[in-house]
């Protein structure tokens, strides 16, 4: 598990390329306080640790973008997860650092987010795909009214 100075590093290294991104986005005079579809982009050295990384984080309400883990040529496995906020939110220290910490008790790195571009964060994942529900009996359940 990565240690608290490792949990740091991230931190500080996410929040200074937010700040550069935040120039950029301003002097592009794009809207930082209108809600958009964002992505989060988090990685770990391990399969199972990114999985657990990936249940964390759909319980704190995003919406999971991929059902499994990526690996990647770097050896670490990549998961994004959706989410519906401001960039002004996103970028704020309270908001990255929830995002680190939550990582980090996993043995995984936040490596930061991106604009999700036609493809509203809500409706990227149907209920049925969701972790906690995805190999449940209720899963095959019909919904509404019968």
């Amino acid at each position: 598990m990565p240690h608290e100075a490792s949990a740091q590093a991230n931190l500080d290294e996410q929040l200074a390329s937010n700040s550069t991104r935040m120039v950029d986005i301003i002097s592009s005079q794009t809207n930082v306080e209108i809600t958009r579809s964002l992505q989060l982009c988090f990685s770990s050295p391990e399969e199972s640790c990114a999985v657990a990384m990936t249940r964390a984080l759909f319980a704190k309400g995003t919406r999971v973008l991929q059902s499994e883990p990526e690996k990647k040529a770097d050896g670490r496995f990549h998961i994004r997860v959706g989410v519906k906020r401001s960039i002004r939110d996103a970028v704020r220290e309270e908001f990255v650092a929830d995002m680190v910490h939550t990582a980090a008790a996993m043995n995984g790195t936040y490596d930061g987010w991106n604009l999700l571009p036609n493809q509203p964060a809500e409706e990227t994942q149907t209920h049925a795909e969701t972790p906690d529900v995805q190999h449940s009996p209720a899963a095959d359940l019909p919904v509404g009214p019968q």
